[in-house]
C-alpha cells in the first residue's frame, strides 16, 4: 500500500496503524489528548487568582488602555508623584495639579500591558470588572482570560523548545525537552500568575534560535554576509522587545553583542553595531517619554536598585513622597547585590525552573560537546545566566521577600526552557554511553526519568483542589463593595493599592510612611504623612487597610518600627474604638469587617446611605 492511499480492509487498517503513517498520527493524537487533559486538570485544581502586585498593576493598566484612558495607571505610588511633581516644577508648571489629572504610569514598560489591552478589547465590555458569586472557587473572568493568553504563549514556548532541541540535538531531545518544560509546575504557576514571564520566555527562545542560526551561518566555509546582517538585526530587535516587556532584560544586549563580535566572521564589527542600533532604536521613544514626564528614563523602575538597602528597607522607597538620596548609598547597593547574589547562586540557580534537569545542565558544563556550535551557544547561555543573576540581585525588592519566587523579579526562570534543552542533550549523551540490552529498555528508562522529573506537576493534578481565592489578603468582592460605597472618582489610599486599582476599580495611592506626625516633628517627616493628601487639590477621601497589614505579628519589633505607623493606627482604632484626635477622616466601617482585618475609613458615611 502506498503511504498516500487510504487503508482498505481490516488487515490494511491494522498495518496502517501499526507500521504506516497512522502510527505517527496515533501518537500525535494521544499526545494532544494527554496535553489537553493535563491543562484542564491543572486549571481546575490549581489555578488561582492573581497574587503578585506587578500582575494586578499590569492588568489594570491594560484595562485602562482598552478603555481609551491612555497609558495611565490607577495604582499611584508616592515616589511616582514625587518624580512627576519635581519634573513639573523644573518645567515651570504647578506641581499641585499632578494629582488632579490622570496619572501616567512610570513603572511598567509597554509591551505586556498593550498585549493585555488587546485582550480586553476583544472581550465583551460587560465582562470587564465582573466578579464571580463564589469567589472562593471561581476566578474572575478577566483573570481567566489573562491565563488563556499566557497559556497560548506557553504553547508557543513548547513549540520553540521542541524546535531548538531538534536543531541542537535531534527530534528525541526536542520531544523530551518539550515534555519536561510542560511538566514543570512553576512554569504553570507563572502561566496563571498574570506576569509577563511567559512572554519573556517566548522572546528568549526566539533570541536563542536567531543566535543559533547566526552561529551556523558564520561556521560555513563561505558565510552569507547578507543573512548574517539580517540575523544580527533580528537579535537586536529580540532584545528590544524583551526590554519593552521588562527593563532588566535590556542587559542581555551585552552578551548578544559579545557573541556577534565573537562569531561575526565577515561582519565582525558590523553585526554588534547593528544589534546595538536595533536594540536601542525601538526603545528610545519610550525612554524619551519617561524622561519628559519624570526626569528619569526608566521612571520609578530605575530606583529598584535602591529598594531594600539600609536607607530604604522594605517598601519604604516606593512609599516615600520625598526620598533622600546621597552618594554613600552606592556602598549600600553593593552590599545588597553581594548578599542577594550569594543567595541566588546558592539556591535559585540550583532549582532553576523547578526541574531536576537543571542539574544535568550544570554538570554538563564540565564536559564539552563534540559539536563546537553547541559549546558556543551553551557558553552564551551561561554568561547570560550570570549576568541576569547579578541584575536580579540588584533589582530584588520586598516583593520577592513577601510574595516568593512567582514574581517578575525572578529573572533567571526566563532562561529555564533553554537550560532544559541543554540539560536534556547532556542526559541523552550519558544514556547513549550505556549498552542497553534492548531499545525498549532505554525508552523505559527515559520514560521513568520524565515521570520523576515531572512528579511535582503530576502530583498537583490530584485532589485536593486549591481554593481560587488568595485570602488573606485579597477579598475581591469585599474590595468592590467598599469601592461601590464611594462615588466615582473617589481617591483611595491603601496598603494594597494594586488590588484596589484592579478589583475596585478606583484610583488608589499607596499608604504614606506616616499617618500623622506631631507638631514638633521636623519638616521632612511632616511631608511624609497622610495630611499631604488631605490638603491636596484632590484629597484622599477613603482609606482601606487590609489583612496584609492588619494581620502582621503584634511583636515589639513591629510596634517600635516607624514604618509600621498604619498598623499601630489600625490597632488603636480596633482596641480603643476611636480615632486619634485630629485625624481628618472620621467615619469608620466597623463590625465584622474590622475584626476580619478589613478596615475602611471615609470622609463621609457613605455605607449608611447604601444600607438604607
Amino acid at each position: 500500500m502506498k503511504p498516500s492511499e487510504p487503508p482498505k480492509g481490516v488487515q490494511t487498517l491494522i498495518h496502517f496503524l501499526e507500521e504506516g503513517a497512522g502510527k505517527v498520527w496515533a501518537r500525535r493524537i494521544l499526545a494532544l489528548i494527554l496535553l489537553a487533559l493535563g491543562v484542564a486538570l491543572y486549571q481546575f485544581n490549581e489555578a488561582r487568582n492573581l497574587n503578585a502586585p506587578e500582575a494586578m498593576d499590569a492588568a489594570q493598566l491594560g484595562r485602562n488602555l482598552a478603555a481609551g484612558r491612555g497609558y495611565h495607571t490607577s495604582f499611584i505610588r508616592p515616589l511616582s508623584l514625587h518624580l512627576l511633581q519635581t519634573r513639573a516644577t523644573e518645567r515651570g508648571l504647578d506641581p499641585r495639579n499632578i494629582l488632579t489629572q490622570p496619572h501616567p504610569d512610570l513603572q511598567n514598560p509597554p509591551l505586556y500591558p498593550v498585549l493585555l489591552a488587546a485582550l480586553f478589547k476583544a472581550m465583551p465590555a460587560a465582562w470587564w470588572g465582573q466578579l464571580p458569586a463564589d469567589e472562593f472557587r471561581r476566578r474572575p473572568i478577566e483573570e481567566v482570560a489573562i491565563s488563556v493568553v499566557n497559556l497560548g504563549l506557553f504553547g508557543g514556548v513548547l513549540l520553540l523548545v521542541f524546535w531548538l532541541g531538534q536543531r541542537l540535538f535531534d527530534a528525541t531531545a526536542g520531544w523530551i525537552a518539550a515534555a519536561l518544560t510542560f511538566g514543570t509546575e512553576p512554569l504553570w504557576n507563572f502561566a496563571n500568575s498574570g506576569l509577563p514571564t511567559l512572554l519573556l520566555m517566548f522572546l528568549s527562545l526566539v533570541l536563542a534560535h536567531v543566535l543559533l542560526s547566526f552561529e551556523r551561518v558564520a561556521s560555513q566555509t563561505e558565510p552569507n554576509r547578507r543573512r548574517l546582517i539580517w540575523l544580527a538585526i533580528a537579535a537586536g530587535l529580540s532584545v528590544a522587545l524583551m526590554f519593552l516587556t521588562q527593563y532588566s532584560f535590556g542587559w542581555l544586549l551585552l552578551p548578544v553583542m559579545g557573541f556577534l563580535l565573537w562569531r561575526g566572521a565577515g561582519v565582525r564589527l558590523l553585526a554588534p553595531l547593528l544589534a546595538l542600533l536595533f536594540g536601542f532604536g525601538p526603545i528610545t521613544p519610550w525612554l524619551v517619554r519617561n524622561y519628559q514626564l519624570s526626569g528619569q528614563p526608566f521612571g520609578t523602575a530605575g530606583f529598584a536598585v535602591l529598594s531594600g538597602t539600609d536607607s530604604f528597607p522594605g517598601d519604604r522607597l516606593e512609599r516615600s513622597q520625598h526620598p533622600q538620596f546621597f552618594r554613600g548609598q552606592a556602598a549600600e547597593v553593593a552590599r545588597k547585590v553581594i548578599l542577594n547574589l550569594r543567595e541566588i547562586l546558592r539556591d535559585d540557580v540550583l532549582r532553576l525552573g523547578g526541574n531536576w534537569i537543571t542539574a544535568f545542565f550544570l554538570v554538563g558544563l564540565l564536559i564539552p560537546f563534540g559539536n563546537a556550535s553547541l559549546n558556543r551557544l551553551r557558553f552564551f547561555v551561561l554568561v547570560s545566566m550570570f549576568l541576569l543573576a547579578v541584575v536580579q540581585a540588584g533589582g530584588r525588592t520586598w516583593i520577592t521577600t513577601v510574595f516568593g519566587p512567582i514574581t517578575s523579579e525572578n529573572l533567571l526562570v526566563v532562561l529555564a526552557p533553554v537550560v532544559f534543552v541543554f540539560g536534556t542533550g547532556f542526559l541523552l549523551t550519558l544514556l547513549d554511553q550505556i549498552e542497553w540490552p534492548a531499545p525498549m529498555v532505554r525508552s523505559l528508562v527515559v520514560g521513568c526519568l520524565l515521570v520523576a522529573f515531572s512528579s511535582p506537576f503530576l502530583l498537583s493534578l490530584l485532589p485536593p483542589r486549591e481554593f481560587a481565592l488568595r485570602d488573606p489578603p485579597y477579598r475581591p468582592n469585599l474590595i468592590r463593595e467598599f469601592a461601590d460605597y464611594t462615588p466615582p472618582g473617589t481617591l483611595f489610599m491603601s496598603d494594597i493599592p494594586w488590588a484596589v486599582a484592579w478589583y475596585g476599580p478606583r484610583e488608589c495611592v499607596w499608604a504614606t510612611l506616616r499617618v500623622m506626625d506631631s507638631a514638633e516633628a521636623n519638616v521632612q517627616n511632616r511631608r511624609e504623612d497622610f495630611f499631604v493628601f488631605t490638603e491636596a487639590r484632590r484629597p484622599v477621601e477613603a482609606v482601606y487597610i487590609s489583612p496584609f497589614w492588619a494581620n502582621q505579628p503584634l511583636r515589639s519589633r513591629y510596634l517600635a518600627d516607624p514604618d509600621f505607623a498604619w498598623g499601630r493606627f489600625y490597632l488603636d482604632v480596633m482596641l480603643r474604638s476611636n480615632l486619634p484626635s485630629g485625624f481628618p477622616l472620621k467615619n469608620v466601617l466597623g463590625g465584622p469587617y474590622m475584626t476580619a482585618g478589613h478596615f475602611l475609613l471615609g470622609a463621609k458615611d457613605w455605607w449608611s446611605k447604601k444600607e438604607r
